[in-house]
């Protein structure tokens, strides 16, 4: 069935272990991570609770098919009420976690309470032990796992543990697996470090039982012959040294009157050859990225800049390719850094969100030091993507002298990357102006007052994700009304690769060519932004990572892989529709905790202002797109409360009953 029936509860207080059966109809209406999550939380936690008090849950999910063998299948997710927004917080990530969750026998693993010292927790098939972590707290994440293996003397356990950040209670603090993959969004590592709790260490034996295996099978196999098919093409890539000429490229898109589609075979190529960071050179420079705290272009950070932390700067490093579970993409990569200041011996690839994070938001050109800052990053579970917003806030401050050098400890400089490994290495140990900022750009800017909140940037509290929405104004609507914000995951282009209206009957075909108007009035936008995060939520929480549906479209057969594992006969809306349920319940949350739609502030940075301002000299009415996102949902674009309907609809009883009852609707 792909799925066990089962979750496991820990209480870290009273160090009481125990298990529960989950109906059936809890999966066929919300699948598995953070859709299970979000329906046990919400039923399980009260409203207003901190995020760090003993009583806050946090979860532990792998997708519902993980554990399987269907192509792509290899996520877990995070989920727990968010330090940084105060509402619904999920984090994702790969590699080998997720599977080994499965394994032990759980569809989740749910931690609730305070242990009183640094502690562990244990699965060793049928065993299960809270252990002492007294001689791993202090320690970053890499190293903890490395002496948690040795200590239980054996490598077949998979870990997932914090560093500093966590310790620390940083709110950009994530959980870091597989020495070095990160659930970074949300500040979820720091929930996990409120409760003491250091690592988890999963060994299990279970298999995941599934359905129609054979269907499962020839599935896979139709699939991946059409999707490798041109995979051979990529290493031509770098032998002609492609990579050169993508930055000179999305230079040309800033300066044409139409945007093509963005077909899902090219993004396949790019991503095989070199992971996220093989199409930074293009993002760089077409106006995608953000720049210098999002107030400057790509003419602050030029096509040379770029190549040197892009592309074949980045690849020539590449010690090996490795792939996620199941994934046959292989978008994964080590470096191995022997020259200049910092060598490692042993680093993941950075993303593109910490190329463009640490790079173009702060306009420093210096691979080394951006390799370092990653490196720091994936060992003390830090979130990259809020680590160089927070780094470009704090270079403004000082740069308009609102911060001052015996305050910071150094005088800061756009692009100087002593300065920015400085003020990393502060944040991690939240010493001096390090703790100032170790809770992203939202506290920092409170805590330093003096006008500093009119550049920085930020959605209910999360930095968002560096792609500009002056650009691509889908960004704009998933940052705004996505209940968790800042998450780029539903833009206009994601929707092209995705090729929604092959997927959606509600999807409204976009032209095959914007004309520049048509990319920021195209009125249907609001509404297919709501039909592509119900689809990703739907892709995300059977266990997908989000490359699959992006860099095949349509082929993707994600509601078949679904029916065969269970047996069950979900049509393609039906499934869209099990996304919806997940994005209102998370929404639900939110409402419950008394938070209004998220806007990104200030919007005279991020966002042109409304109607007075320009993009691309179109006017980018972004209230509107709005409305028409929160239109095709049924959530009041002024509270940001699901409708009562809505929620009947979706056979939302108990968040009907939390929002509603008792009250007018």
């Amino acid at each position: 069935m792909s799925y066990f029936g089962r979750v496991l509860w820990v209480n870290l207080s009273s160090e009481k272990i125990w298990e529960e059966k989950v109906n059936d109809r809890v999966y066929e209406n919300f699948l598995g991570g953070y859709g299970l999550a979000a329906k046990i939380i919400f039923e399980r936690q009260v409203s207003g609770i901190d995020p760090f008090s003993p009583e806050s849950i946090l979860c532990f999910a792998p997708g519902m098919l993980t554990g399987t063998s269907v192509s792509f299948s290899g996520r877990y997710m995070v989920a727990a009420k968010s330090p940084a927004t105060g509402g619904w917080g999920d984090a994702n990530s790969g590699g080998k976690l997720g599977p080994e969750i499965k394994k032990t026998g759980y569809d989740a693993i749910f931690f609730v309470g305070r242990a009183e010292k640094p502690i562990y927790f244990q699965i060793d098939n049928n065993k299960k032990e809270i252990r002492s972590a007294k001689k791993f707290w202090g320690k970053d994440a890499v190293e903890t796992e490395k002496e948690i293996l040795s200590e239980l003397k054996s490598n077949k356990f998979k870990i997932a543990a914090i560093g500093k950040g966590g310790e620390k209670l940083s709110c950009m603090a994530g959980i870091v697996t597989d020495r070095g993959r990160t659930a970074a969004r949300m500040g979820l590592g720091a929930v996990m470090g409120s409760k003491n709790l250091k690592a988890i260490a999963l060994r299990g034996e279970e298999k995941v039982l599934i359905y129609d295996g054979k269907e499962v099978k020839r599935l896979n196999r139709e699939f991946l012959k059409k999707y490798t098919k041109l995979f051979s093409m990529t290493e031509n890539f770098s032998k002609f040294q492609i990579g050169k000429v993508l930055p000179p490229a999305g230079l040309a898109t800033t300066r044409a009157k139409v945007w093509p589609k963005m077909p899902p075979d090219f993004f396949r190529f790019l991503q095989r050859w070199n992971g996220t960071a093989g199409w930074a050179g293009w993002s760089f420079q077409s106006g995608d990225t953000p720049v210098k705290n999002w107030k400057g272009s790509c003419k602050d950070f030029s096509a040379e800049k770029t190549l040197k932390i892009t592309e074949d700067s980045v690849h020539k490093y590449r010690k090996k390719r490795y792939a996620c579970m199941n994934c046959p993409l292989g978008c994964g990569g080590i470096l191995e850094v022997d020259e200049g200041p910092y060598p490692l011996e042993e680093t993941h690839t950075p993303e593109y969100e910490s190329l463009g994070s640490l790079g173009a938001m702060t306009l420093c050109d210096d691979l080394p030091t951006i390799l370092k800052i990653n490196d720091l990053c994936n060992r003390e579970g830090i979130d990259t993507i809020s680590l160089g917003s927070t780094l470009s806030f704090a270079l403004e401050c000082f740069e308009k002298g609102i911060l001052k050098e015996d305050e910071v400890g150094m005088k800061l400089e756009w692009g100087d990357p002593d300065c920015l490994l400085y003020l990393t290495r502060k944040i991690i140990d939240r010493e001096g102006i390090g703790d100032v900022l170790a809770d992203g750009v939202k506290r920092a800017s409170e805590r330093i007052g003096k006008g500093s909140e009119e550049f920085a940037i930020h959605s209910g509290g999360m930095e968002p994700a560096m792609h500009d929405p002056r650009t691509d104004p889908g960004y704009g609507i998933a940052y705004e009304c996505e209940p968790t914000p800042g998450r780029h995951t539903t833009s206009i282009i994601f929707q092209d690769m995705m090729e929604m209206e092959k997927i959606s009957e509600d999807f409204i075909p976009s032209p095959p060519l914007y004309r520049q108007e048509e990319r920021y009035r195209w009125k249907h936008l609001g509404e297919n932004t709501a039909i592509g995060s119900e689809y990703f939520h739907f892709a995300s929480c059977a266990g997908l990572c989000i490359f699959g549906p992006l860099t095949s479209g349509a082929m993707i057969p994600i509601t078949e892989w679904i029916n065969a594992a269970t047996g069950w006969n979900l049509s393609h809306e039906e499934g869209l529709r099990i996304g919806e349920r997940i994005l209102t319940l998370k929404q639900a949350f939110n409402a419950r905790e008394g938070l209004k739609p998220f806007k990104l502030t200030p919007r005279a940075r991020g966002l042109p202002p409304l109607k007075d301002g320009k993009a691309k000299g179109i006017s980018l009415d972004m209230d509107a797109l709005d409305r028409g996102f929160y239109g095709k949902v049924g959530w009041d674009p002024e509270t940001g409360k699901p409708s009562k309907e809505k929620l009947e609809e979706l056979g939302l009883k108990e968040a009907k009953k939390a929002l509603y009852d008792g009250m007018d609707s």
